[in-house]
């Protein structure tokens, strides 16, 4: 602004009043701000303010079938993000493919819907719905959000079974919802802060997840190409269609075609392919990392099925559900360690408001069971807050850390944690580097300066040594299993005056102590 002021007095003549208008309507508009303001500060330069709502469940009224087409002919088929002509392809292409299935007698499960296997047929249920979630978004209460959805399921329950008692249609929305936590006569501490949660005795004798989370999760990846189903004639139309009206060239027509039929046959899988308890759900894709600053829309999605009832839990929550809310919180967070499991092996990731509609509990509920679910088995659930670092979830340093002195390696520890070895290299590389200036005595701010990270990080780096390196010997122990040679301070002071002698002659591949 400074460069426009001196620009501003320096053409200040009558040759220049049209453009020096343009630059003082621009001028009147810019906020200034402070460097040590936020950097993007909300409302940001006119964008209105966003309420929580917005910012939680706005994300995933993006996360559609429809934007996953319309993202892979922008990738493939030199078509914008934001054409109009796409939108409109995909449009008219899936109402042709949702009549020609329709008088076939094709039924498809939409991103969403629950599938239940019933003595009677299938049964499935709108568990999420665009609807709902602008609802939410809009600012209207979740609870009664859900009672909307309990109720929908509850008639699609009584069209199959219109003789059904009271007690069976609560049993079946146990299945759905299980209700508010059992408090009983005396409050769970695990209620609280998170930081004030007793955890009781470690699991850590055992595997973090089943294995047959990845291998029910591994069908799907390893399903082959999808069943189209579709006839000659439906294709001849769409084609007529693309190069009639769309003015696509004939020689991309089919394949054009085949790649939307093969994306809608991912999200969408037939009835007939998925097992009582399963849910579509078009889920972020794990290469999104690069793309989080972009609009949900342009991000790549990844097609998923996850298993919301499986090893018996429907008999289990109809008949004999949890009475205290410990039980509660530990069936809950098993069945979200599945999902989250699956939708991982399947290239996607599950959000914890993602988690919320799948569930249909409150976000609170989720934090609490994920949470006890990682601290009780020493695992880190993969989820976009630790693949992609969104948000502070549960910190790695500590599993990753403890995982190391136990004596695992780092492809062990990566498999562990669900993160890349690099990752696991670069905590265990800023934990040394902390350690070796602790052992030297630096203030918290002063090691902050020289390593360049922030004191809040420091201080959990030096709580982790508090944790597991009680004496200034175990250190020393640890960093010559690092490879870090410890040298006596008579030892250290020599090498430092032959450093003084020779500047020039120090390579950087001898070995220089740091103690």
């Amino acid at each position: 602004m400074k460069a426009y002021l001196e620009l501003y007095r320096r053409y200040d003549q009558p040759d220049y009043q049209f453009r020096l208008a343009q630059l003082r309507n621009a001028f009147d508009r810019e906020e200034t701000t402070t460097k040590k303001g936020p950097r993007f500060p909300l409302p940001y330069r006119g964008h209105q303010a966003v309420r929580w709502q917005e910012e939680a469940f706005g994300p995933l009224l993006e996360r559609t079938m429809e934007n996953a087409q319309v993202y892979h002919l922008a990738q493939y088929y030199d078509l914008s993000r934001d054409s109009r002509l796409a939108r409109a392809i995909v449009r008219h292409v899936n109402t042709i493919l949702d009549q020609s299935e329709q008088r076939l007698q094709i039924r498809r499960v939409r991103p969403g819907e629950l599938l239940l296997r019933t003595r009677r047929g299938p049964l499935v249920l709108p568990i999420r719905t665009q609807d709902d979630i602008r609802r939410v978004v809009a600012g209207e209460r979740w609870d009664r959000v859900r009672k909307d959805i309990l109720d929908r399921c509850e008639a699609r329950y009584r069209e199959l079974f219109p003789e059904a008692p009271e007690a069976a249609l609560e049993r079946f929305r146990r299945c759905i919802w299980a209700g508010y936590g059992p408090r009983g006569t005396k409050s769970s501490p695990r209620w609280g802060p998170r930081g004030q949660r007793p955890w009781g005795r470690c699991c850590g004798d055992r595997e973090p997840l089943a294995e047959l989370d990845i291998q029910r999760a591994r069908q799907w990846v390893d399903r082959g190409p999808p069943r189209l189903g579709h006839l000659q004639g439906t294709v001849r139309k769409l084609a007529h269609y693309l190069g009639a009206q769309a003015g696509i060239p004939a020689a991309i027509q089919e394949a054009l075609i085949l790649d939307l039929m093969s994306i809608r046959a991912r999200f969408c899988p037939r009835i007939t392919t998925l097992a009582s308890g399963q849910m579509p759900v078009a889920a972020m894709h794990v290469k999104a990392g690069r793309t989080l600053w972009q609009p949900t829309r342009y991000q790549p999605l990844a097609p998923v099925v996850v298993s919301v009832l499986a090893d018996g839990e429907g008999h289990l929550l109809r008949y004999d559900p949890p009475t205290s809310y410990d039980g509660f919180l530990e069936l809950y967070g098993r069945r979200m360690a599945r999902v989250l499991t699956e939708a991982y092996t399947q290239d996607g990731l599950l959000s914890h408001a993602e988690l919320q509609w799948i569930f249909l509990v409150s976000l609170g509920t989720v934090s609490r069971a994920v949470d006890n679910y990682q601290r009780q088995h020493h695992v880190i659930l993969p989820c976009p807050g630790t693949i992609l670092d969104m948000g502070r979830m549960l910190t790695h340093k500590d599993l990753v850390v403890r995982l190391h002195l136990e004596g695992l390696s780092v492809l062990e520890i990566a498999r562990k944690t669900y993160h890349h070895p690099r990752s696991i290299d670069a905590y265990l590389k800023a934990f040394d580097s902390v350690l070796i200036l602790h052992l030297y005595g630096l203030p918290l701010s002063l090691m902050a300066s020289v390593l360049g990270y922030g004191q809040s990080l420091v201080r959990e780096y030096l709580e982790l040594i508090r944790n597991y390196l009680k004496d200034r010997e175990t250190m020393r122990n640890y960093l010559r299993k690092r490879g870090v040679k410890i040298l006596l301070p008579c030892q250290l002071a020599i090498a430092d005056q032959k450093a003084v002698d020779m500047p020039d002659t120090h390579s950087r591949n001898d070995d220089y102590p740091f103690l």
